[in-house]
């Protein structure tokens, strides 16, 4: 090889090489990523479904005989 092919490739494989660096970085990034929002979408998921079961439990506690009898004591 001559030196004026050299001064051309070493350039270009640096080019390359940062260009190939900045990309598996990005990967790394959005992998991270990836994995936080699945990790936040269980901790919502099972947010959600404690709650619902909450919900359940109240709607049977409101609906019941004995609570609208509770209600009338007290509002008399």
């Amino acid at each position: 090889m001559n030196p004026a092919t050299m001064a051309l490739l070493i350039p270009i494989l640096a080019i390359l090489g940062s260009f190939i660096v900045s990309i598996m970085k990005l990967r790394e990034r959005q992998a991270r990523a990836t994995t936080d929002q699945a990790s936040n979408n269980k901790a919502l998921h099972d947010e959600i479904s404690a709650l619902r079961k909450r919900i359940e439990v109240l709607e049977r506690v409101v609906t019941q005989d004995a609570y609208d009898l509770k209600q009338k004591i007290n509002n008399a």
